[in-house]
Formats: C-alpha cells, structure tokens, sequence
C-alpha cells in the first residue's frame, strides 16, 4: 500500500494516522466535513453569538450615548465661546462700600485701616472678634465681589478675638 497522503498522516499520533491511512478517499472526505462542521459549530458558539450580544447591547445603549454626546459637544462649545468672550470690565471698589460692609458688620471705622494699592484692598483690624470678621468678609465677597488673597490672623489675649491683617482683590 503506498504512503497516505495529507498532513494528517505526519502530524497525528500513531493509531490515529493508522485508523486514517485505512479510510477510503469517500471515508476521509466525510471525516473533513464533519471536522468542518465541528468546527464551524464551536466558532459559532464561541465566537458569533458574543459578538450578536453585545451588537444587541450596544444598539441598545446607542440613544443614551447619543443624547450624552450632544451635550458635551453643546457645553464643548459654550466653553468654546466663554473662551473667547473678554470677561466684562468690573467698575473699581470705592473705599467707601468696604468701610459701609464693614460698618454694618460691626467693625467700627476707627478700628479698620484700609489702604487701597493697585485695585487691591489691604485691610488691618487691631482687635475684631473672629466670627464678625468672618461675616465681613463673607459680605465683601458678595457685595464687593473682593475676596481674600492673602490673611495673617494672630490670636489675641482676648478669648474670640484676632488681629487680622488681609489683603483683598477681584
């Protein structure tokens, strides 16, 4: 009998490249088929019927993500056009308004030393207790628009009061 030919022969054990060297051509292409259809079975489970699942899961959620999508892009461009917009000159802070919040604070004016430097407000208190400076500067923040850039607070002697030397901006 001569030498089967293929790759079978060479690369399978033994018995099995005896079993396969007996089979008729007819016999070995029904073998092929059937390895063929196995195969393609097990591709099809393994491979094809994820891949459906998760198309499924992802056409699904497509709405959501669109929806989400536009909504960045719109707040994309709003930055965008923030951006590029000069932010609007503010008119300067009259010495006036700080020693009115002040005043209403309960900080009296004799107390409070403001010197105003380039658009800057740097305000001393000698003696204040700290939850009244607290809401001045809580109101010069909202009224003002000034807010703290720089503080040095030291304890005084006094339980609840501080000196406060603080440096105040747009």
């Amino acid at each position: 009998m001569a030498a089967p030919a293929g790759l079978l022969p060479r690369l399978a054990p033994a018995p099995v490249a005896r079993w396969w060297s007996r089979k008729s051509p007819r016999e070995r292409r029904i073998v092929g088929a059937i390895a063929a259809l196995v195969v393609g079975a097990a591709a099809w489970l393994a491979i094809w019927q994820p891949v459906q699942r998760d198309l499924d899961a992802l056409r699904a959620a497509a709405p959501g993500a669109r929806a989400q999508l536009a909504e960045a892009q719109r707040l994309a461009a709003e930055i965008a056009g923030l951006a590029r917009t000069p932010p609007a000159a503010r008119p300067p802070v009259a010495p006036a308004v700080v020693e009115q919040i002040l005043g209403e604070r309960g900080i009296a004016a004799g107390s409070a030393q403001v010197a105003w430097e380039d658009g800057r407000a740097r305000l001393t208190l000698a003696a204040v207790r700290f939850d009244t400076l607290l809401a001045a500067l809580d109101a010069l923040q909202r009224d003002a628009g000034l807010r703290v850039v720089d503080a040095t607070l030291t304890a005084r002697v006094d339980p609840g009061t501080v000196r406060a030397e603080i440096v105040l901006a747009r």
